[in-house]
């Protein structure tokens, strides 16, 4: 199994249906034999540019092991998902499980 990174950005105001989406893309990892190393939810953001006349993200982090069929299986059901402003997965040497620097507890710390 490889190790990837999956970063979501969702569209504000749709909580609900945002946490139901994001369970079935967990619950696809876990049941096909992957495994979440770490999930972060890092909140709504003020982006950078608006996307879709949008100006605010809900931002998701999932880290996580699994095989390459999998990776085909999540990207094809983020691609007909209309809440999902962008995503990126990309392939990580290691596993992450620490937290990152935009999870806001350590944000406080640091």
């Amino acid at each position: 199994m490889k190790n990837y990174e999956l970063v979501l950005m969702f569209s504000v105001g749709e909580d609900t249906l945002t946490d139901q989406t994001i369970d079935k893309y967990k619950s696809v990892i876990t049941e096909n034999n992957g495994a979440i190393d770490r999930y972060e939810d890092w909140g709504s953001l003020k982006m950078s540019y608006d996307i879709n006349n949008e100006n605010k993200a809900r931002y998701i982090l999932i880290n996580f092991k699994a095989d390459n069929k999998i990776i085909d299986q999540l990207n094809e059901l983020i691609k007909f998902n209309d809440h999902i402003l962008r995503h990126l997965i990309i392939n990580t040497k290691d596993a992450h499980t620490e937290g990152s620097f935009m999870n806001k507890e350590q944000l406080q710390t640091v």
